[in-house]
Protein backbone atom coordinates (compact mmCIF):
# COMPACT_ATOMS: atom_id res chain seq x y z
CA UNK A 1 0.00 0.00 0.00
CA UNK A 2 1.21 3.34 -0.59
CA UNK A 3 1.27 5.74 1.82
CA UNK A 4 -0.30 9.24 1.20
CA UNK A 5 0.07 12.67 2.55
CA UNK A 6 -3.18 14.82 2.95
CA UNK A 7 -3.67 17.87 4.63
CA UNK A 8 -3.52 15.58 8.24
CA UNK A 9 0.58 15.42 7.42
CA UNK A 10 0.34 19.02 6.89
CA UNK A 11 -0.93 19.66 10.27
CA UNK A 12 1.85 17.22 11.92
CA UNK A 13 4.31 18.56 9.97
CA UNK A 14 3.67 22.13 11.06
CA UNK A 15 3.10 21.32 14.40
CA UNK A 16 6.39 18.99 14.49
CA UNK A 17 8.54 21.67 12.92
CA UNK A 18 8.23 23.68 15.83
CA UNK A 19 10.31 21.41 17.83
CA UNK A 20 7.78 20.96 20.63
CA UNK A 21 6.00 18.49 22.77
CA UNK A 22 5.13 17.05 19.35
CA UNK A 23 6.98 15.46 16.79
CA UNK A 24 8.89 12.29 18.62
CA UNK A 25 11.97 14.31 19.32
CA UNK A 26 13.82 12.86 22.70
CA UNK A 27 14.45 14.69 25.52
CA UNK A 28 18.20 15.61 25.94
CA UNK A 29 19.54 14.24 22.74
CA UNK A 30 20.56 16.80 20.63
CA UNK A 31 21.65 15.46 17.44
CA UNK A 32 19.02 13.27 16.52
CA UNK A 33 16.59 16.18 17.58
CA UNK A 34 18.44 19.05 14.75
CA UNK A 35 18.04 16.14 12.53
CA UNK A 36 14.35 15.19 13.25
CA UNK A 37 13.46 19.17 13.12
CA UNK A 38 15.74 19.27 9.69
CA UNK A 39 13.10 16.59 8.22
CA UNK A 40 10.02 17.75 9.96
CA UNK A 41 10.94 21.45 8.46
CA UNK A 42 11.72 19.66 4.92
CA UNK A 43 8.11 18.04 5.23
CA UNK A 44 6.09 21.37 6.08
CA UNK A 45 7.72 22.73 3.34
CA UNK A 46 7.27 20.20 0.66
CA UNK A 47 3.37 20.27 1.80
CA UNK A 48 3.24 23.73 1.80
CA UNK A 49 4.33 23.58 -1.75
CA UNK A 50 2.37 20.57 -2.61
CA UNK A 51 -0.67 22.27 -1.18
CA UNK A 52 0.08 25.84 -2.76
CA UNK A 53 -0.10 27.29 0.96
CA UNK A 54 2.09 28.70 3.06
CA UNK A 55 1.28 28.14 6.69
CA UNK A 56 1.94 31.53 7.67
CA UNK A 57 0.14 35.06 8.25
CA UNK A 58 1.60 36.37 5.02
CA UNK A 59 0.59 32.93 3.24
CA UNK A 60 -2.97 33.83 3.34
CA UNK A 61 -4.42 35.00 0.41
CA UNK A 62 -7.33 37.05 2.43
CA UNK A 63 -8.81 38.43 5.55
CA UNK A 64 -10.63 34.69 5.55
CA UNK A 65 -7.50 33.06 5.83
CA UNK A 66 -5.45 35.09 7.97
CA UNK A 67 -8.28 35.20 10.59
CA UNK A 68 -9.04 31.56 10.36
CA UNK A 69 -5.01 31.36 10.70
CA UNK A 70 -4.66 33.43 13.95
CA UNK A 71 -7.32 30.50 15.46
CA UNK A 72 -5.02 28.03 13.57
CA UNK A 73 -1.91 29.14 15.30
CA UNK A 74 -3.86 29.36 18.59
CA UNK A 75 -5.02 26.32 18.87
CA UNK A 76 -1.81 24.78 18.09
CA UNK A 77 0.45 26.77 20.62
CA UNK A 78 -2.69 25.42 22.87
CA UNK A 79 -1.36 21.95 22.20
CA UNK A 80 1.99 22.58 22.46
CA UNK A 81 1.28 23.52 26.01
CA UNK A 82 -0.53 20.38 26.43
CA UNK A 83 1.23 17.80 29.55
CA UNK A 84 0.70 15.84 32.38
CA UNK A 85 2.38 16.09 35.63
CA UNK A 86 4.90 13.18 34.23
CA UNK A 87 5.20 15.11 31.10
CA UNK A 88 8.80 16.25 32.42
CA UNK A 89 10.43 13.16 33.29
CA UNK A 90 12.40 11.29 30.82
CA UNK A 91 12.31 8.63 33.55
CA UNK A 92 9.90 8.15 36.44
CA UNK A 93 10.93 4.49 37.36
CA UNK A 94 12.43 5.51 41.20
CA UNK A 95 9.42 8.17 41.30
CA UNK A 96 6.97 5.55 40.64
CA UNK A 97 8.53 2.94 43.08
CA UNK A 98 8.30 5.95 45.78
CA UNK A 99 4.63 6.13 44.98
CA UNK A 100 4.08 2.80 45.36
CA UNK A 101 5.65 2.81 48.42
CA UNK A 102 4.01 5.18 49.81
CA UNK A 103 0.88 2.93 50.38
CA UNK A 104 -3.04 4.25 49.40
CA UNK A 105 -1.56 8.02 48.92
CA UNK A 106 0.69 7.44 46.64
CA UNK A 107 -2.16 4.87 44.70
CA UNK A 108 -4.38 7.95 45.17
CA UNK A 109 -1.98 10.01 43.10
CA UNK A 110 -0.96 7.16 40.54
CA UNK A 111 -4.82 7.28 39.82
CA UNK A 112 -5.57 10.99 39.39
CA UNK A 113 -1.80 10.72 37.18
CA UNK A 114 -3.61 7.66 34.91
CA UNK A 115 -6.83 10.67 34.76
CA UNK A 116 -5.34 13.76 33.76
CA UNK A 117 -3.46 11.77 31.26
CA UNK A 118 -6.97 10.31 29.76
CA UNK A 119 -8.10 14.09 30.06
CA UNK A 120 -5.04 15.09 28.41
CA UNK A 121 -4.78 12.69 25.26
CA UNK A 122 -8.55 13.06 25.08
CA UNK A 123 -7.90 16.82 24.55
CA UNK A 124 -5.07 16.75 22.07
CA UNK A 125 -7.09 14.30 20.06
CA UNK A 126 -9.61 17.27 19.72
CA UNK A 127 -6.64 20.14 19.40
CA UNK A 128 -5.68 17.69 16.47
CA UNK A 129 -9.87 17.40 14.75
CA UNK A 130 -9.64 21.67 15.21
CA UNK A 131 -6.40 21.81 14.02
CA UNK A 132 -7.56 19.47 10.54
CA UNK A 133 -10.44 21.02 10.27
CA UNK A 134 -9.40 24.58 10.00
CA UNK A 135 -6.44 23.67 7.49
CA UNK A 136 -9.33 22.02 5.62
CA UNK A 137 -11.20 25.50 5.78
CA UNK A 138 -8.13 27.65 4.75
CA UNK A 139 -7.58 24.94 1.88
CA UNK A 140 -11.08 25.10 0.34
CA UNK A 141 -10.78 23.05 -2.53
CA UNK A 142 -7.37 21.94 -2.16
CA UNK A 143 -8.20 20.53 1.10
CA UNK A 144 -8.78 16.69 -0.07
CA UNK A 145 -5.54 16.63 -2.04
CA UNK A 146 -3.13 13.73 -1.32
CA UNK A 147 0.42 13.28 -2.41
CA UNK A 148 3.05 9.96 -2.37
CA UNK A 149 6.34 9.99 -1.46
CA UNK A 150 7.09 10.19 -5.22
CA UNK A 151 5.55 14.15 -4.95
CA UNK A 152 7.94 14.69 -2.17
CA UNK A 153 10.92 13.22 -3.29
CA UNK A 154 10.59 15.55 -6.51
CA UNK A 155 10.44 18.44 -4.50
CA UNK A 156 14.07 16.90 -2.81
CA UNK A 157 12.16 15.81 0.18
CA UNK A 158 12.95 12.89 1.72
CA UNK A 159 9.70 11.94 3.52
CA UNK A 160 11.35 9.17 5.89
CA UNK A 161 12.60 10.33 9.18
CA UNK A 162 16.37 10.07 10.56
CA UNK A 163 16.96 6.86 11.83
CA UNK A 164 17.39 5.89 15.92
CA UNK A 165 19.82 3.78 14.66
CA UNK A 166 21.90 6.08 13.31
CA UNK A 167 22.33 8.42 16.27
CA UNK A 168 23.75 8.17 20.37
CA UNK A 169 20.36 8.76 22.05
CA UNK A 170 20.53 11.04 25.08
CA UNK A 171 23.90 12.94 24.04
CA UNK A 172 23.29 16.20 25.48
Amino acid sequence: MTTTYGRSALVHAYLAAARNRFGGYYPETVAYNDALQAHHQAMLDGLERLFDLRLSRQGMSDLTGRVLFMLFQSTASSLHRQATPFSDFLEAGLLVRKLEQAGDAGARVMAAAERIEARVRENREDHLEMLDTLLGIILGDRADRTFTAADLRALGVDPEPPSTDDYELYDA
